[in-house]
């Protein structure tokens, strides 16, 4: 019995553990960026992403709906399935989670016209375990900035800023990102993150299949605590402008 209860919560912490969801602005995992498009006047962005990460899989899907270019609410939901092997079975045993954020982004100013930006992002953050119902989890702050680089053909991203969820201690969070065009439709990019005793490393390319219409994004992310790393990869569809 002993054993039982032991792989039972093994499996629990383990699907708690992949269920530590990054958050950022697509093609990035864990970074928001600072940009304030001047022509974002009441238009939508829907961006989808499946990841593979160890032995979860992760569906992303996030509709973004921007009021004016520095004013935004964006809804984000999350689906994690992770797979681990059951002593008592002998075999392979999956379970589901899913997650929610609703996340309103308001920029200070305008990247184009001063060459940097700044903001700040306030979230609702929801969770439902494997075969429970839909609970409220906690709230989240990020302060993002961004910089204009090599004539505007490129960007530096830095983030800073905390999660605080139910009986949990709060934990802080940072990261930076840089991304560059090196084609006409092609863009590359890297992020380093740290959250709470998490690191993230990913980087990629973004291809625009029809610019500032439609993306499409591959990368690769290793992750890394006190007990384990994971690596894994990411695909990326992104529609702007709807």
């Amino acid at each position: 019995m002993m054993t039982s209860l032991g792989n039972k919560l093994m499996l629990v912490s383990i699907a708690a553990f992949s269920l530590n969801v990054w958050a950022g602005d697509r093609p990035y995992i864990s970074t928001t960026t600072a940009v304030a498009e001047e022509d974002d006047d009441n238009v939508w962005a829907v961006a989808t992403s499946y990841q593979k990460i160890g032995n979860a899989n992760v569906l992303v899907g996030s509709v973004e709906y921007a009021f004016n270019p520095t004013n935004s609410v964006q809804f984000e939901f999350t689906r994690t399935r992770t797979r681990t092997y059951d002593l008592d079975s002998e075999s392979d045993v999956d379970s589901t989670e899913h997650e929610a954020e609703i996340e309103f982004k308001h920029l200070f100013n305008h990247i184009a016209r001063d060459g940097w930006g700044l903001g700040i992002t306030a979230s609702l953050l929801f969770s439902r375990p494997q075969d429970d119902v839909w609970r409220h989890k906690g709230v989240a702050l990020n302060v993002p900035f961004s910089l204009a680089l090599w004539e505007r053909s490129g960007f530096l991203h830095l983030n800073v800023g905390a999660t605080k969820e139910i009986d949990e201690a709060l934990q802080w969070n940072a990261s930076a990102a840089i991304e560059r065009k090196v084609a006409k439709d092609t863009t590359l990019f890297a992020e380093v993150g740290r959250k709470g005793q998490e690191t993230l490393l990913h980087g990629g390319i973004r291809y625009w299949v029809k610019r500032e219409k439609f993306a499409i994004d591959f990368s690769l992310q290793r992750t890394r605590d006190a007990e384990q790393r994971r690596d894994g990869f990411v695909i990326g569809f992104n529609l702007f402008d709807l």
